[in-house]
């Protein structure tokens, strides 16, 4: 085959300022939600048996929703496993009712890959989701299925369920942060404003049809462009928080009792700068 490019030698940088991509080498790394445990009590995690050496975190999931759906001693919990997903199993969220007394009138379905500090989450529930897990590479993009299922009434379970105007939204998120001088983790609070994050991507997806898997993809945004120039694997370190709610603002105990949200083969395209 001839070469395509008749000229051997280009101008080494003909674009100032080239996609980023163009000089990584990218690599897909795959959740199922096939395999499921039951860390304490009577709800279920998903758990990943053979996690990519780019990522790192054992266990890799955490729920508020399931730990405080426990302590609140329900019988449903907001996530857990659809035994019959797109492939294998699938993860389902579900924004359930919760307990009024507590002004919690709703518990949003939520699964992010972190941590939880169980000591603070009645007193500070925002401050007690630690999101991300260590990443060895820049997370690019997230693609993978939804079936996104909204509930009848948007309601403020800060007011006794009261119904308030609007439809409930899922969110599907990635967000990439350096923790090379400070590595507290990303909270509730923080978990989309925090100046050390690099980039983002946050989906809403629309409502399908029940058992319509439908595909969705979103690439990371960047936020910090100074910064995302100077990311250097080698010398620092980053983490990535993948959130999934069936509530986008069920951290406010908004949201409609009954909205589901399926995932199922979802994916993150990580990037590895190659050498210049």
């Amino acid at each position: 085959n001839p070469d395509p490019n008749p000229n051997p030698d280009p101008d080494p940088n003909p674009d100032p300022d080239p996609d980023p991509d163009d000089k990584m080498d990218l690599q897909n790394v795959t959740f199922t939600f096939d395999n499921w445990v039951k860390p304490k009590g009577s709800y279920q995690l998903p758990v990943e048996k053979s996690l990519s050496k780019l990522l790192a975190g054992d266990p890799y999931w955490m729920s508020a929703s399931n730990v405080g759906a426990a302590k609140a001693l329900k019988l449903t919990y907001p996530v857990r496993p659809l035994t019959s997903g797109r492939t294998g199993q699938a993860l389902e969220l579900e924004t359930i009712k919760g307990m009024p007394i507590v002004r919690k009138g709703i518990i949003a379905g939520a699964l992010y890959c972190g941590s939880l500090d169980e000591g603070i989450m009645t007193s500070k529930p925002l401050e007690s989701t630690k999101f991300g897990q260590p990443v060895f590479a820049i997370p690019i993009s997230i693609k993978g299925y939804y079936q996104w299922l909204p509930g009848k009434n948007l309601v403020d379970g800060t007011k006794n369920n009261q119904v308030i105007k609007g439809q409930d939204k899922a969110t599907i998120a990635c967000v990439f942060y350096d923790i090379s001088q400070d590595d507290s983790y990303l909270s509730g609070k923080t978990l989309y404003t925090d100046s050390r994050i690099l980039a983002k991507v946050q989906l809403h997806p629309t409502p399908t049809k029940d058992g319509a898997w439908t595909p969705f993809e979103g690439k990371l945004e960047i936020v910090n462009e100074t910064a995302y120039k100077q990311i250097d694997l080698q010398k620092g370190k980053y983490r990535m928080a993948l959130i999934f709610s069936s509530s986008a603002d069920g951290d406010k105990f908004i949201g409609a009792i009954g909205s589901r949200l399926r995932i199922d083969d979802f994916t993150v395209t990580l990037g590895i700068p190659t050498k210049k």
